[in-house]
Formats: structure tokens, C-alpha cells, sequence
């Protein structure tokens, strides 16, 4: 399974309609998913290639500033810009400003498996970015139901004014954004990791 197919889950059960992409890269997952309208934001290409998805090229904080005091919104947000988490903080406030009060939020790069691909500024072929430590910041911050599918580099998903308790206390969840040792032994817990199977059981 692999993200889009985790987007085009909730864009079938819900019907949605309106679809925002934070960080395009090369259009794979955009292109795949199914929603009737959606946006690409993205500021620069990979390797000059021009991706007809991306209509708004400009970084996200931008087209959130853009689109600030207007009436617009979306069913469901994928977050895949830069990989690093106080931009990912911005990005997931900024979302849920965006929603719908049912969408959903889906996030990439959520279960790094190691820590060298975790560093910031990159150092490796492979980065997920410090992404993970943003999706522990949110279940610190807000209520809302919180897991991550343990597929496709971890995707997480924010289900928008759809709370949950939440089973990590506030201290858990900042060891495992302070301690990398912390976080890798205990992040079943730490993201409410779930598996293909149970998602598919649940939502398909």
C-alpha cells in the first residue's frame, strides 16, 4: 500500500472532492490520486522537469498566505514539502485551517527506520527529514485522532474535529522528540503505529 492508495481510501469513502498536495516532487502521488480538483504546491521542480500538476509554484507558506481570509477549503491535504519539522509544524496548522471539518490530513515520512535519515540538513541518499518529530508535536498539541499506517515510509493521518484519547502522555511523546533512542524503541506507541492489514480492515 502505498500513500495515494491510502488518499484515494478517504476520497472513496467520503466522497471528496478537493484535493491540496504540499510538496509535488515529481507528481507521482498527485497523479494517482482520484479527487476531482486538485492543487499542487510545490516551488521548484526535480532535475528542470516540468510537472503540469504543480499550479501554484510557490513555497507552501506562500500559497497559505495567498489563500488567507478567503473562504477556501479542502476535503483532504497531503503534506510532503520540506522535511523539516518546524516547517511541517506550520504546514499541519496551516492544513487544518484549510479543512473541512471532516477532511483528513495525511502526512509522509512519518516512521524514518533510521536515524541517519532523520538528520537535518540532509546527509544521506535517503531522508524522511526530522518529519516524525512534527507528528508527535501534534499529538502534544491537539485531541484530534491521530494514527500513522506503517507503510510507504510511515504515512500518519489527522482526522480533523475527530477526537481520540490519546494513550502517550504529553512526556512520552517529548522524550521521543528528544531522544532518538527513546523514540525508536517505543514508536509503535509514539505514532499509534498501525498496520496495512488493520487499516485495510477498518477503512476498506
Amino acid at each position: 500500500m502505498q500513500r495515494f492508495d491510502i488518499i484515494n481510501t478517504f476520497i472513496k469513502n467520503n466522497n471528496f472532492i478537493n484535493y491540496l498536495e504540499i510538496g509535488v516532487f515529481r507528481g507521482q502521488t498527485i497523479r494517482e490520486v482520484i479527487a476531482k480538483h486538485k492543487d499542487g504546491v510545490d516551488p521548484t521542480t526535480e532535475l528542470g522537469e516540468s510537472i503540469p500538476e504543480i499550479n501554484y509554484p510557490i513555497t507552501s507558506d506562500e500559497f497559505f498566505e495567498l489563500i488567507k481570509g478567503h473562504d477556501i477549503k479542502y476535503d483532504i491535504i497531503f503534506i510532503d514539502g520540506l522535511h523539516h519539522a518546524d516547517q511541517v509544524d506550520k504546514d499541519i496548522d496551516n492544513a487544518l485551517n484549510h479543512l473541512v471539518d471532516n477532511g483528513v490530513i495525511v502526512m509522509h515520512d512519518c516512521n524514518p527506520a533510521e536515524e541517519e535519515y532523520t538528520f537535518v540538513p540532509r546527509q544521506t541518499g535517503i531522508w524522511h527529514g526530522d518529519v516524525y518529530k512534527s507528528a508527535l508535536r501534534f499529538r502534544q498539541k491537539y485531541p484530534y485522532k491521530f494514527f500513522t499506517v506503517d507503510t510507504d515510509c510511515g504515512c500518519g493521518v489527522i482526522f480533523n474535529n475527530i477526537t481520540e484519547d490519546n494513550k502517550c502522555s504529553n512526556d512520552e511523546l517529548q522524550q521521543g522528540i528528544d531522544s532518538w533512542s527513546y523514540f525508536d524503541t517505543n514508536r509503535v506507541k509514539l505514532l499509534n503505529l498501525t498496520s496495512v492489514d488493520e487499516f485495510k480492515n477498518t477503512y476498506q
